[in-house]
Protein backbone atom coordinates (compact mmCIF):
# COMPACT_ATOMS: atom_id res chain seq x y z
CA UNK A 1 0.00 0.00 0.00
CA UNK A 2 2.97 2.27 1.00
CA UNK A 3 4.66 1.86 -2.67
CA UNK A 4 1.37 2.47 -4.46
CA UNK A 5 0.98 5.45 -2.26
CA UNK A 6 4.86 6.66 -2.95
CA UNK A 7 3.73 5.92 -6.68
CA UNK A 8 1.14 7.97 -7.04
CA UNK A 9 2.85 11.16 -5.17
CA UNK A 10 5.60 10.78 -7.88
CA UNK A 11 3.15 10.79 -10.69
CA UNK A 12 1.53 13.71 -9.25
CA UNK A 13 4.54 15.65 -8.60
CA UNK A 14 5.60 14.96 -11.90
CA UNK A 15 2.45 15.72 -13.91
CA UNK A 16 2.73 18.74 -12.17
CA UNK A 17 6.19 19.86 -13.14
CA UNK A 18 5.28 18.53 -16.86
CA UNK A 19 2.13 21.27 -16.52
CA UNK A 20 4.05 23.75 -15.27
CA UNK A 21 6.52 23.70 -18.07
CA UNK A 22 3.88 23.59 -20.51
CA UNK A 23 2.47 26.77 -19.35
CA UNK A 24 5.85 28.20 -19.22
CA UNK A 25 7.31 27.47 -22.38
CA UNK A 26 3.71 28.99 -24.01
CA UNK A 27 3.90 31.95 -21.69
CA UNK A 28 7.36 32.46 -23.60
CA UNK A 29 6.26 32.00 -26.73
CA UNK A 30 3.20 34.13 -26.43
CA UNK A 31 5.88 36.72 -25.61
CA UNK A 32 7.67 35.94 -28.18
CA UNK A 33 5.18 36.61 -30.81
CA UNK A 34 3.99 39.79 -29.27
CA UNK A 35 7.49 41.45 -29.52
CA UNK A 36 7.71 40.25 -33.12
CA UNK A 37 4.25 41.44 -34.06
CA UNK A 38 5.07 44.92 -31.73
CA UNK A 39 8.41 44.67 -34.39
CA UNK A 40 6.84 44.30 -37.54
CA UNK A 41 4.80 47.25 -36.44
CA UNK A 42 7.40 49.56 -35.37
CA UNK A 43 8.70 48.91 -39.05
CA UNK A 44 5.56 49.37 -40.36
CA UNK A 45 5.61 52.69 -39.02
CA UNK A 46 8.87 53.76 -39.37
CA UNK A 47 8.39 52.79 -43.37
CA UNK A 48 5.03 54.80 -43.30
CA UNK A 49 7.35 57.76 -42.14
CA UNK A 50 9.52 57.82 -44.40
CA UNK A 51 7.19 57.49 -47.13
CA UNK A 52 5.18 60.29 -45.95
CA UNK A 53 8.10 62.62 -46.04
CA UNK A 54 9.10 61.47 -50.12
CA UNK A 55 5.21 62.04 -50.56
CA UNK A 56 5.64 65.90 -48.28
CA UNK A 57 8.42 66.41 -50.62
CA UNK A 58 6.32 65.90 -53.78
CA UNK A 59 3.42 67.67 -52.35
CA UNK A 60 5.82 70.68 -51.26
CA UNK A 61 7.21 70.76 -55.19
CA UNK A 62 3.74 70.66 -56.65
CA UNK A 63 2.02 73.36 -54.52
CA UNK A 64 4.81 75.50 -54.84
CA UNK A 65 4.63 75.39 -59.15
CA UNK A 66 0.79 75.54 -58.84
CA UNK A 67 -0.57 78.04 -60.89
CA UNK A 68 -0.64 79.89 -64.26
CA UNK A 69 2.64 81.67 -65.83
CA UNK A 70 3.59 83.15 -69.36
CA UNK A 71 6.27 84.95 -71.14
CA UNK A 72 7.87 85.87 -74.12
CA UNK A 73 9.58 83.23 -76.64
CA UNK A 74 11.89 85.05 -79.35
CA UNK A 75 11.94 82.10 -82.62
CA UNK A 76 13.54 83.21 -85.86
CA UNK A 77 12.81 86.75 -85.56
CA UNK A 78 9.10 86.42 -84.73
CA UNK A 79 7.63 87.12 -81.31
CA UNK A 80 5.71 84.08 -79.90
CA UNK A 81 3.52 84.38 -76.12
CA UNK A 82 4.17 81.60 -73.82
CA UNK A 83 1.44 80.50 -71.37
CA UNK A 84 1.55 77.65 -68.72
CA UNK A 85 -0.89 76.06 -66.55
CA UNK A 86 0.01 73.72 -63.73
CA UNK A 87 -2.51 71.92 -61.37
CA UNK A 88 -2.41 68.92 -59.27
CA UNK A 89 -3.67 65.66 -60.09
CA UNK A 90 -5.22 65.35 -56.55
CA UNK A 91 -5.63 67.50 -53.90
CA UNK A 92 -3.20 68.41 -51.69
CA UNK A 93 -3.28 68.07 -47.99
CA UNK A 94 -0.92 67.59 -45.59
CA UNK A 95 -1.88 65.02 -42.39
CA UNK A 96 -0.66 64.87 -38.72
CA UNK A 97 -0.49 61.70 -38.53
CA UNK A 98 0.99 58.17 -39.18
CA UNK A 99 -0.60 57.06 -42.05
CA UNK A 100 -1.41 53.11 -43.27
CA UNK A 101 1.17 52.17 -46.36
CA UNK A 102 -2.14 52.04 -48.31
CA UNK A 103 -3.27 55.49 -47.88
CA UNK A 104 0.40 56.71 -48.19
CA UNK A 105 1.43 54.12 -51.53
CA UNK A 106 -2.35 55.65 -53.07
CA UNK A 107 -1.22 59.40 -53.17
CA UNK A 108 2.50 58.89 -54.32
CA UNK A 109 0.80 56.13 -56.96
CA UNK A 110 -1.85 59.25 -57.93
CA UNK A 111 -0.09 62.87 -56.80
CA UNK A 112 1.29 64.53 -60.01
CA UNK A 113 0.81 67.61 -62.49
CA UNK A 114 -1.03 68.25 -64.69
CA UNK A 115 0.06 70.84 -67.86
CA UNK A 116 -1.35 73.08 -70.34
CA UNK A 117 0.80 75.12 -72.08
CA UNK A 118 0.02 77.16 -74.91
CA UNK A 119 2.51 78.60 -77.95
CA UNK A 120 1.27 81.55 -79.90
CA UNK A 121 1.95 84.61 -82.06
CA UNK A 122 -0.10 87.40 -80.96
CA UNK A 123 0.05 88.78 -84.63
CA UNK A 124 -0.98 86.18 -86.39
CA UNK A 125 -4.68 85.39 -86.09
CA UNK A 126 -5.71 81.20 -85.17
CA UNK A 127 -1.70 80.51 -84.50
CA UNK A 128 -2.17 78.72 -81.03
CA UNK A 129 -0.66 75.72 -80.41
CA UNK A 130 -1.66 74.14 -77.12
CA UNK A 131 -0.42 71.32 -75.26
CA UNK A 132 -2.12 69.01 -72.42
CA UNK A 133 -0.03 66.56 -70.57
CA UNK A 134 -1.88 64.88 -67.51
CA UNK A 135 -0.34 62.72 -64.71
CA UNK A 136 3.29 63.93 -65.19
CA UNK A 137 5.62 63.65 -62.33
CA UNK A 138 8.43 66.02 -61.96
CA UNK A 139 12.05 65.28 -61.67
CA UNK A 140 12.37 66.22 -57.57
CA UNK A 141 16.46 66.60 -57.21
CA UNK A 142 16.80 68.27 -60.94
CA UNK A 143 13.81 70.77 -60.05
CA UNK A 144 12.93 70.15 -63.99
CA UNK A 145 9.67 69.80 -66.23
CA UNK A 146 10.63 68.38 -69.33
CA UNK A 147 7.54 68.45 -71.58
CA UNK A 148 8.19 65.58 -74.30
CA UNK A 149 5.20 63.46 -75.44
CA UNK A 150 3.43 62.13 -78.64
CA UNK A 151 0.59 64.55 -77.51
CA UNK A 152 2.84 67.62 -77.89
CA UNK A 153 4.35 69.27 -81.45
CA UNK A 154 6.67 70.78 -79.67
CA UNK A 155 9.30 69.83 -76.55
CA UNK A 156 9.56 72.57 -73.68
CA UNK A 157 12.29 71.90 -71.24
CA UNK A 158 11.16 73.91 -67.84
CA UNK A 159 14.16 74.50 -64.69
CA UNK A 160 12.76 76.30 -61.47
CA UNK A 161 14.50 79.71 -61.25
CA UNK A 162 14.55 82.99 -59.41
CA UNK A 163 16.47 85.06 -61.90
CA UNK A 164 15.40 87.16 -65.09
CA UNK A 165 18.26 87.36 -66.52
CA UNK A 166 20.42 84.43 -66.39
CA UNK A 167 20.93 82.76 -69.13
CA UNK A 168 23.50 79.93 -68.64
CA UNK A 169 22.09 77.01 -68.93
CA UNK A 170 24.96 74.95 -66.81
CA UNK A 171 24.66 77.76 -64.02
CA UNK A 172 20.74 77.35 -64.54
CA UNK A 173 20.11 73.89 -63.78
CA UNK A 174 22.50 74.31 -60.65
CA UNK A 175 20.02 77.17 -59.69
CA UNK A 176 17.25 74.62 -60.36
CA UNK A 177 18.64 71.96 -57.85
CA UNK A 178 19.30 74.33 -55.22
CA UNK A 179 15.53 75.64 -55.20
CA UNK A 180 14.38 72.47 -55.40
CA UNK A 181 16.01 71.44 -52.30
CA UNK A 182 14.42 74.29 -50.78
CA UNK A 183 11.43 73.65 -51.98
CA UNK A 184 11.11 70.09 -50.90
CA UNK A 185 12.39 71.44 -47.28
CA UNK A 186 9.68 73.54 -47.34
CA UNK A 187 11.69 76.76 -47.50
CA UNK A 188 10.32 77.71 -50.02
CA UNK A 189 6.19 78.06 -50.48
CA UNK A 190 6.00 79.16 -54.05
CA UNK A 191 7.86 79.46 -57.11
CA UNK A 192 7.97 82.95 -59.25
CA UNK A 193 9.73 82.13 -62.23
CA UNK A 194 10.95 79.50 -64.25
CA UNK A 195 13.22 78.82 -66.92
CA UNK A 196 12.66 77.44 -70.56
CA UNK A 197 13.93 75.73 -73.47
CA UNK A 198 11.63 75.46 -76.69
CA UNK A 199 12.51 73.35 -79.29
CA UNK A 200 9.90 73.31 -82.26
CA UNK A 201 9.10 69.83 -84.07
CA UNK A 202 10.45 71.37 -87.44
CA UNK A 203 13.76 71.91 -85.76
CA UNK A 204 16.42 71.30 -83.63
CA UNK A 205 17.40 74.54 -82.69
CA UNK A 206 17.19 75.44 -79.30
CA UNK A 207 15.80 78.81 -77.71
CA UNK A 208 15.65 80.42 -74.44
CA UNK A 209 12.86 81.73 -72.75
CA UNK A 210 11.37 83.13 -69.43
CA UNK A 211 7.91 82.39 -67.37
CA UNK A 212 6.48 84.47 -64.61
CA UNK A 213 4.24 83.98 -62.60
CA UNK A 214 0.73 86.00 -63.29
Amino acid sequence: MQRILMTFFTLLIFYSCSKGGDERLAEQENIRSQEQISAQNENQREWARSMEKDLNERKYFIKAIEGSFRGDLDMENADFSVKAQFTSSIPIAFSDRVRTLDEISYELANLAININIKLENPRVANSAVSCIVEDYKPDLNKGSINIISEACKNVFKLMLSDDMQMTDITNEEARARVLSRSIRNNEIDQVEILSGVFESSISTKEYQFKLKRD
